[in-house]
């Protein structure tokens, strides 16, 4: 089974600054496309965060996702532009499925349009959104990915749910993708899941989960006998030298996972979510030849898009170059 390649824009950073975080992420894209990757993925966060707990701390410099990816679609030519994940309680669904299929019509046919529940708290509140209890939240955004879907798809769209209400919306022009763009999610709880599952969308985006516990996601809802694409967030740090690999990444695995580096890089880092369910994230990092058996064991269990996360994330220019001349080679020879 092939697999494709992507990566997660380096949209924040502490040390870039607004205007070098747009060179960063201008380079990056240019890069990705250059060297044979699928796509360019843009988190959709409102602050901007380089740890999961924040503390109190201030947001750091961070670019909103939908400018972004506008601004990348004339800037590139081939690679889609991905959403990951929009979250969807930050704008109202009608406008976003009439801001999705101009960035489908301008970027000539190239969006995926991750979506997503949302999952900090601080966010919500700092911006005046109403943050709820995730099975809301949930029910909210399932609501905004139907509107979305018939506003793509319908000429006039009348909706009323518990928490959205359209009447005779009309988005055109209709995005150039027929009959539709893909539509991802975003989720790791197993409500989150079957929510989105039962709401037919094309894939999963998901986070980067130790391959035992993205794999009992996968059979449990049968994503890959229903044909959904299922893709991965992967974190990594690539080097000829492993050591130099791991020790590259450290602040940055240490500060995101709140583990020591050598466990993240394990795939052993818990998080505990509702109801007693423990999960364990990580990172592929190391040589080429190790991130290859690592890919390669994910690949082989189903998951066909790889969207690489590099830490530390000004590493991207450089970890995307290493990837295309040692990592992707062995995969297109599949």
């Amino acid at each position: 089974m092939k697999a494709e390649f992507g990566v997660y824009l380096p949209t924040f950073s502490r040390v870039r600054g607004g205007r070098g975080l747009w060179e960063l992420c201008l380079e990056s894209a240019l890069t990705a496309e250059k060297l044979g990757f699928v796509s360019v993925w843009a988190p959709d966060h409102l602050m901007g965060f380089d740890s999961v707990q924040r503390l109190g701390e201030p947001s750091i410099d961070m670019l909103e996702s939908s400018t972004l990816l506008s601004a990348l679609a004339q800037a590139t030519r081939r690679v889609k532009l991905g959403f990951s994940v929009a979250c969807l309680p930050f704008r109202n669904p009608a406008l976003m499925a009439k801001m999705t299929a101009t960035l489908d019509v301008v970027s000539g046919g190239r969006l995926i349009l991750g979506v997503g529940a949302g999952w900090r708290r601080d966010e919500f509140v700092s911006f005046g959104y109403v943050w709820r209890p995730l099975a809301e939240r949930l029910r909210e955004t399932l609501e905004a990915v139907e509107i979305i879907r018939r506003c793509w798809t319908m000429d006039k769209v009348y909706f009323r749910g518990r928490y959205h209400r359209v009447e005779g919306c009309e988005v055109k022009p209709k995005p150039l993708q027929k009959p539709r763009p893909p539509m991802w999610f975003g989720a790791v709880g197993l409500k989150a899941i079957e929510g989105f599952m039962n709401a037919r969308l094309d894939g999963w985006l998901a986070p980067p989960l130790r391959l035992e516990d993205l794999k009992y996601r996968m059979d449990r809802f049968d994503m890959l006998d229903r044909g959904l694409t299922v893709a991965m967030e992967m974190y990594t740090s690539i080097d000829p030298d492993p050591d130099r690999a791991l020790e590259k990444a450290r602040r940055s695995l240490e500060r995101w996972f709140g583990n020591p580096a050598e466990k993240v890089a394990e795939y052993d880092t818990e998080v505990h979510l509702p109801k007693g369910i423990v999960v364990r994230y990580g990172a592929t990092v190391g040589s080429p030849d190790k991130c290859i058996d690592t890919i390669a064991k994910y690949v082989e269990n189903g998951v066909t898009h790889f969207v690489l996360h590099f830490m530390p994330l000004e590493d991207t220019t450089e970890g995307l170059k290493l990837y295309a001349e040692k990592v992707l080679p062995y995969f297109e020879r599949l």
